[in-house]
C-alpha cells in the first residue's frame, strides 16, 4: 500500500503537444483519446498562426492517437464549419499516421475541401511532412 505506485497504461495517458514548428505552421502532437476541451489548447494556436500570417500550414502528428470522443468529433466540425469563409488560408496538412482510419478521413477530407492540399506520412517521415507543409505559398 504505502509506497506503491500506481501502474498507468502509456496508451490512457493523453497528451496534446504543441510542437516547434516554421512561423507559418501550426503543429501538434496527439497521444492518447482526443476529448472536446483538448480542442481549448489547439485552437488558439491555430488562430494564432491565421492572425500572425495570411495562409498557414497545419501538421497533426497522429501517431499515437487511440481514439476521439463524439463530443471531440462534434468540436472539431464546429471549428471546421466557422472557418469555411477562410478556407483558402489553410494551403496544406500533413498528417503524420500509419493508422487506416486516419488516412481515410485525411483522404476524405481532401475529397471534401480540395483548396486544402492534405497528406499523410508515415511515421518515419515527420521531417519530410514538416518541411512539406511550411512550403505555403
Amino acid at each position: 500500500m504505502f509506497g506503491m505506485i500506481p501502474k498507468t497504461n502509456p496508451k490512457d495517458e493523453k497528451v496534446i503537444e504543441v510542437i516547434s514548428a516554421p512561423e507559418n505552421v501550426a503543429a501538434f502532437r496527439v497521444a492518447g483519446t482526443v476529448t472536446a476541451e483538448d480542442y481549448d489548447k489547439i485552437i488558439p494556436t491555430i488562430e494564432e498562426k491565421l492572425s500572425e500570417h495570411e495562409e498557414i500550414g497545419i501538421l497533426a502528428d497522429l501517431t499515437d492517437l487511440e481514439d476521439m470522443t463524439g463530443d471531440a468529433l462534434r468540436r472539431d466540425l464546429q471549428y471546421g464549419l466557422s472557418k469555411l469563409g477562410e478556407l483558402h488560408r489553410f494551403q496544406r496538412a500533413a498528417v503524420v499516421s500509419e493508422k487506416q482510419w486516419i488516412k481515410a478521413a485525411t483522404e476524405m477530407t481532401g475529397a471534401l475541401f480540395p483548396q486544402i492540399e492534405a497528406r499523410v506520412f508515415p511515421a518515419d517521415e515527420k521531417t519530410q511532412a514538416l518541411e512539406w507543409v511550411a512550403r505555403v505559398q
